[in-house]
């Protein structure tokens, strides 16, 4: 029986936005509380570096490869979210992938706006990918950080630079212009005010741009050439549609995509790690990103 785990993760969910009038300040602790929640294996290896100007940590479980790295991008409404609280995440992917995990602590909004975050994320991967013995590189976002994992794959294809070899983006927020009509549709299943949250936290973002960037808003841009994408959502969460149209578009653009929708689960249901269906999940994810390995040396 999962019911009792994602009523708790629903809870941890609401707790978000328990705080009437809360401020930025507030909804970093509350965030920072909720991922304190999972916790970190003690034989985890963690270390903080500089990934070529943007703060980061490798985290690793033991005995694992050292020639594939996940560059892991947390969520958070672009504005709260550290690398120190996706730890746990980093880790299972690590365990479950055979890889390490490079944890972003990519640049906030609203004191760095877009594209500071994308900027981050692009060159911790650059910084993986030039690692001496990295024969592949993937990306992993949730939510906020699954729409800057789609930004940097667009960044990077633009740019004409070697690409992750896969990507996985969980209940991604890629649509800043708020078109998805689960955003309201299903707001009854969803303990975070979801449309409220993209409006507000996507505009601290944003700062002034078009809610269609085809970059910052990567629903609304060029999706073709993108590498292999698994993407995962839950039937009760106001961005189940942003899920459903990326996959789509990716389909369309020719990009092979994967999408799975967790039945009865919330807004990013793989990172609560006491839930069945998340260690699930990471197993599924860690089989995708092992079957995308290449020896290139």
């Amino acid at each position: 029986m999962t019911a009792a785990e994602t009523t708790r993760a629903k809870e941890l969910l609401a707790s978000l936005v328990s705080k009437p009038d809360a401020t930025i300040d507030d909804y970093r602790e509350l965030y920072e509380q909720v991922c304190a929640t999972f916790e970190l294996p003690a034989d985890a290896s963690v270390e903080r570096i500089d990934a070529a100007g943007a703060n980061a940590l490798w985290v690793s479980a033991p005995g694992t490869s050292a020639d594939t790295v996940a560059v892991v991008v947390h969520g958070g409404g672009f504005t709260m979210g550290s690398a120190t609280g996706y730890r746990e995440l980093g880790y299972r992917l690590s365990k479950s992938g055979n890889l390490r995990s490079l944890v972003v602590d990519y640049r906030l909004a609203p004191e760095a706006p877009f594209p500071a975050p994308v900027d981050d994320v692009v060159a911790a991967y650059r910084y993986a990918r030039a690692l001496d013995g990295v024969d592949n590189v993937f990306l992993v976002g949730d939510s906020a950080g699954g729409g800057l994992v789609m930004s940097a794959l667009i960044t990077l294809r633009d740019a004409g630079e070697q690409m992750p070899d896969a990507a996985v983006v969980l209940s991604p927020l890629v649509d800043l212009a708020g078109e998805s009509p689960s955003l309201t549709d299903r707001a009854h299943l969803d303990p975070l005010p979801a449309a409220v949250l993209v409006s507000a936290m996507g505009g601290l973002y944003l700062n002034g741009l078009d809610v269609r960037h085809p970059v910052a808003s990567p629903l609304h841009g060029d999706l073709a050439g993108l590498p292999p994408t698994y993407v995962l959502v839950g039937t009760d969460e106001g961005l189940h549609d942003d899920s459903i149209r990326l996959a789509d578009k990716l389909e369309a653009a020719g990009v092979d995509v994967q999408l799975e929708v967790g039945e009865g689960l919330p807004h990013i249901w793989p990172i609560f790690a006491f839930h069945p269906e998340a260690v699930a999940a990471t197993d599924r994810i860690g089989a995708f990103l092992r079957s995308h390995v290449t020896a290139t040396r």
